[in-house]
């Protein structure tokens, strides 16, 4: 993989031999429902799309971004590295776990963080497996959506499972949900299923009323949080480009806020970006918000790393 392919430039790196703080992989799927048409196969280009989101930004490394006061990965473009997609199939789910979690043990083994860019909302999980040589584990699921369905279909693994399979790690102490609206997979049970385990939910409406300042007072200080970033968590008036458009969203300037005050409280330790889907973006300016706010986390961590 060359650099002119990477995200936004940065140097391209191998999984098992790198000098980095950020480590981008793209993901571009894990356990996708074979039973329904169109989904998962629609992300799987998500990868090759957010890079080319970013190649605009290849050049401006040292330009200054307003939204946080400093160049862009706060300058230092040399502690990120792009190891390319990870070896995975739609017909090997499986597998494609095994791979997800392998290399996300290898990034952490590093000190380094994983940044997966999705590809399908079953990715986060195997990333989430990974992370148990960090000890203790909050998870920050940003989202439309609360994903605790026991299975779907017989599937106990696939993208509305997510959270329900993540409660069960016993490393995993904290799940912080925000951005959850209108109908989805959740059901009573699975509300208060959440809840019983101790979940924090926040809606989007609680968000539009009072800002994000409760999300982040949710994290524990200091914890190791892994942020699970499902795009459809956006309003779709500046995101069309998911699977399940839903009105009333987050903003940019929400979701923005939460990494970095996220980083401010505690650690972003991993981070997966999911849902995006190429068909329904002809214009590209989906791709490029995700761009800047997958920007915008990885600047955090490696601030975190040197300006402290």
């Amino acid at each position: 993989m060359s650099e002119a392919t990477t995200f936004m430039g940065v140097p391209a790196g191998d999984l098992n031999d790198f000098n980095a703080d950020v480590v981008i992989m793209g993901i571009p799927c894990a356990t996708p429902y074979m039973n329904t048409p169109g989904y998962g196969v629609a992300n799987l280009a998500g990868p090759t799309a957010i890079r080319r989101a970013a190649s605009r930004w290849a050049q401006a490394h040292q330009k200054v971004d307003w939204d946080v006061g400093s160049p862009a990965l706060a300058g230092r473009v040399d502690r990120v590295v792009d190891v390319g997609d990870l070896p995975v199939r739609f017909n090997t789910p499986e597998k494609n776990r095994e791979v997800i979690k392998a290399a996300t043990e290898a990034v952490i083994a590093r000190r380094a963080v994983p940044f997966g860019l999705g590809g399908e909302d079953s990715i986060p999980l195997p990333m989430v497996q990974g992370l148990s040589g960090l000890g203790e584990v909050t998870i920050l699921q940003i989202d439309g959506h609360m994903d605790w369905l026991d299975n779907a279909a017989g599937e106990r693994w696939g993208l509305s499972s997510g959270m329900r399979r993540a409660s069960e790690l016993p490393f995993v102490k904290n799940i912080v949900q925000v951005g959850m609206r209108g109908p989805s997979s959740a059901g009573p049970t699975e509300i208060a299923d959440a809840k019983a385990w101790g979940a924090k939910i926040f809606t989007g409406e609680h968000v539009a009323d009072h800002g994000v300042a409760d999300v982040i007072a949710a994290i524990p200080e200091g914890a190791n949080v892994h942020i699970n970033f499902d795009l459809d968590s956006l309003d779709p008036s500046i995101m069309p480009a998911v699977w399940v458009p839903t009105p009333g969203g987050l903003s940019y300037w929400d979701v923005s806020k939460l990494f970095r005050g996220v980083a401010r409280r505690a650690k972003i330790a991993s981070f997966a970006m999911v849902e995006y889907v190429e068909e329904r973006d002809p214009t590209g300016n989906a791709a490029a918000l995700a761009t800047r706010l997958a920007v915008t986390a990885m600047g955090e961590v490696i601030r975190s790393r040197y300006s402290r």
